[in-house]
């Protein structure tokens, strides 16, 4: 096989936007681009699911077997163990959701930080940083010599209200796009109308490669009031190391820090952070490598690490129950909807689980028959 038929890009949920959502869209969208079949799949359909299916014309999954599955996550891993090789792409260090699992055939890791993350818990992984689209984010406006307008991408409340006051002071314009208050999906045009961005992780990867320079800063309750601050060139390669999240300086930033930041602007670096974007986070080229990485755990490989789950089922149980438990509440849901006991048995039959998971999940379906 000289590469994979089918593949199924996997996201615990795809409701709102968010920085694995994004990825799973683009990485589907260039796996596309690059003659792939691919389906998606995710426990919370919503917004961008929707964009999945409307812009994309790619369907949620249909089968039970594909040649590669590119899942974020340890949910959806846990989920589709067995129902082929599984990659299992690792966002961050901290949250619970992307701690890795054992059931996935192999481990990627967005930053060096995730990948020294994972050895110390014994999992070997391969760095590949987030892929951007460089057709939808490209330079569409040339920058000021000296800045006039800011965007903010941070995510809290208490961030964007400092920077809004520095911009006042400093006779800036402000604007700034909170996912959890006022999300879009594509921000293109808005970043192209400002001459700096704040933010960190994958907005400062979608500054960059829209020309823009950027200040790696926000307050999250997970990573506190961190940064690294303004992103001079030469220093990509330090701060990528974290995925640009600020834990390489780790600084905590004053409102002078802030504003001794915004001062060390400088529109040239605008362009050389465009190059640095095409060259380390091509999302064409990532989607080579992920797939690249798949043809090594088709055949011998895959079947190997399937049979040592298998044979040590209890072992690995704990994993398997987070998958009972969720599918089982979905049962007593759709049961208690009015859905036939007939068609509840389907969805069992549909899915590809190891015998004593598919055996427990016959056993509670027994129950709701009676």
């Amino acid at each position: 096989m000289t590469k994979p038929k089918r593949i199924l890009v996997a996201c615990n949920h795809l409701k709102t936007v968010g920085g694995s959502e994004l990825y799973s869209y683009y990485l589907i969208k260039s796996l596309l681009e690059n003659g792939h079949h691919v389906e998606y799949f995710t426990f919370n359909l919503g917004m961008v699911s929707s964009k999945i299916e409307l812009d994309l014309n790619v369907g949620f999954k249909s089968d039970n077997h594909y040649d590669l599955i590119l899942a974020s996550h340890q949910t959806t891993v846990n989920y589709l163990f067995g129902q082929g090789p599984i990659l299992q792409i690792c966002h961050g260090p901290i949250p619970d959701l992307e701690q890795p699992s054992p059931l996935a055939d192999f481990h990627i890791s967005v930053s060096e930080e995730v990948a020294s993350h994972l050895k110390d818990k014994g999992y070997s992984s391969t760095v590949i940083l987030n892929g951007i689209d460089l057709e939808v984010l490209k330079p569409r406006r040339s920058l000021n010599k000296r800045p006039k307008k800011i965007l903010s991408l941070c995510q809290s409340r208490e961030a964007n209200t400092l920077i809004a006051a520095i911009c006042e002071e400093e006779d800036l314009e402000f604007n700034s796009i909170n996912k959890h208050t006022n999300p879009k999906f594509e921000i293109s045009n808005e970043i192209n109308d400002v001459d700096l961005v704040i933010g960190i992780g994958r907005s400062a990867y979608d500054a960059m490669a829209c020309g823009r320079p950027c200040i790696l800063f926000d307050k999250r309750s997970y990573n506190g009031s961190l940064g690294d601050g303004y992103l001079f060139p030469n220093k990509f390669r330090n701060f990528s190391k974290y995925n640009c999240s600020g834990r390489f300086s780790k600084r905590s930033f004053t409102r002078r820090d802030l504003v001794n930041e915004i001062k060390k602007y400088n529109s040239d670096h605008g362009k050389q952070l465009r190059e640095i974007a095409t060259e380390e986070l091509n999302q064409s080229h990532v989607s080579k490598e992920l797939v690249e990485i798949g043809k090594n755990l088709s055949g011998w490989s895959h079947r190997k690490h399937y049979l040592k789950i298998i044979m040590n089922y209890y072992r690995f149980q704990e994993y398997f129950s987070t998958v009972k438990r969720s599918f089982r509440a979905k049962m007593k849901e759709d049961f208690l909807s009015g859905i036939s006991t007939k068609a509840i048995k389907a969805a069992i039959d549909k899915e590809n689980f190891i015998l004593p998971l598919r055996f427990s999940l016959y056993l509670y379906w027994l129950q709701l028959k009676k």
